[in-house]
């Protein structure tokens, strides 16, 4: 796996920045031959919980590989490659999922924070009764500067409502078998504002019961209010603007972080590629609220199954309902 991910990165750079006809044949070549292995590999996963294959027309995996460079006036420069992968397992209903890198859960977090990553296997069983809407996680994480034991149960929620709000929450018990217990919950209001604007503020409530780097024994409390806008009616480019804080109650209740950016992602000439930029300002309490500048990119391509690239995901959340709304 090491290995694949340091050729997709190089894969997805050279993509980038690719000009030359042979050049952009040579990495489309490559690219189809790594998104093979990657659907060939999940099938051989798949098989071994299922002990026999599945249609492979049914097998749904994919790979997103990523390198974010991110400037920060006072911390310099931090370049974090990774990947993000949900394999999944037809075989077993895909009840079953195996989870690679990235925390898809967290993903409005420090994108340079390491502590995202993991590998898990996810169990989420028939959804036919309110207490069966759980999802479990058992695996291997990154906590406190170590990888950890862990495991997880969530339970997620949307509110159909007549209201034009869309509310959505959802609550996350963790234990790591060092850094002990942890809580996470989440709310979220959605509000299409018209044509091309949707808004969304969410609350996340956290707390860790043995964590220096986060909240130890304390609460943590992130408000996110984000702007989505449509640029006209694009499906290849979308902006974002953000207004972020974060509060932490040790040793009182003070404001940690303000964070106001925007975020502007684009696909490019390859359906299977695009990149973002997002700059901020923010006012972090280590350095006094002093005002400080932070520029992040990020560069990501997709292998496996359907590597035609979605611009909106993980960016403009709840798209079908925007869809219903916008013809």
């Amino acid at each position: 796996m090491r290995f694949f991910t340091i050729f997709a990165l190089l894969c997805v750079s050279a993509a980038a920045f690719a000009e030359d006809t042979d050049d952009v044949d040579r990495i489309e070549e490559a690219h189809t031959k790594w998104s093979e292995w990657v659907t060939d590999t999940a099938g051989q996963i798949d098989g071994f919980f299922g002990n026999e294959y599945a249609d492979e027309s049914a097998q749904k995996t994919r790979l997103r590989v990523f390198v974010r460079f991110q400037y920060d006036g006072n911390e310099g420069v931090k370049v974090r490659p990774g990947i993000r992968a949900k394999i999944s397992l037809p075989s077993v209903e895909n009840r079953l999922a195996l989870m690679l890198g990235d925390d898809e859960d967290e993903t409005r977090m420090d994108d340079i924070d390491e502590n995202q990553q993991n590998i898990s296997l996810q169990f989420k069983p028939r959804a036919d009764r309110p207490w069966q809407q759980l999802r479990y996680d058992i695996g291997i994480r990154r906590r406190d500067g170590r990888y950890q034991p862990y495991g997880r149960i969530r339970h997620s929620k949307t509110f159909l409502t007549k209201s034009p709000w869309v509310p959505q929450v959802s609550n996350s018990f963790y234990y790591f078998t060092k850094s002990k217990f942890e809580y996470r919950g989440e709310a979220s209001f959605d509000r299409i504002l018209g044509p091309h604007l949707f808004f969304r503020p969410t609350s996340v409530l956290r707390w860790y019961q043995k964590n220096p780097d986060q909240c130890d024994g304390g609460w943590c409390f992130d408000q996110y209010f984000s702007l989505y806008e449509k640029l006209r009616r694009s499906k290849s480019e979308v902006i974002a603007y953000d207004a972020e804080i974060y509060l932490r109650d040790k040793p009182q209740f003070t404001l940690h972080d303000a964070v106001f950016k925007a975020r502007y992602r684009r696909m490019t000439s390859k359906e299977w590629l695009f990149w973002e930029i997002e700059p901020a300002i923010h006012f972090p309490d280590e350095y006094d609220h002093e005002p400080t500048f932070r520029l992040t990119f990020r560069i990501e391509g997709i292998f496996g199954h359907n590597d035609r690239v979605d611009i909106n995901q993980d960016f403009i959340p709840v798209e079908s309902l925007w869809e219903n709304e916008n013809p």
